[in-house]
């Protein structure tokens, strides 16, 4: 029994050293510092201090963005209007 709770301290504890160095990553990361507009000729820009990133899309052509490094999974948020 003694042995089973050291393990599940040890795996908890490894589990919060991961989290928080994840969290670290994450919060430290910016627009300018891990992205690169890839096109779209201004329809693209980077505001809030590096936490916004926008892209705009008209008649003639959008907007993209590419990541600085390769990640094997993600999440994106987004929000779109769409103007009529």
């Amino acid at each position: 029994m003694a042995s089973s709770c050291g393990s599940s301290i040890l795996l908890l504890t490894i589990s919060a050293i991961v989290l928080s160095s994840v969290l670290a990553v994450v919060s430290a990361s910016n627009f300018n510092q891990d992205f690169t507009i890839t096109w779209g000729d201004g329809r693209a820009k980077i505001l809030n201090n590096s936490q916004l990133l926008t892209l705009s899309l008209d008649k003639t052509s959008g907007s993209g963005f590419q990541s600085s490094n390769e990640y094997l999974f993600g999440k994106i948020d987004m929000q779109l209007k769409l103007v009529l």
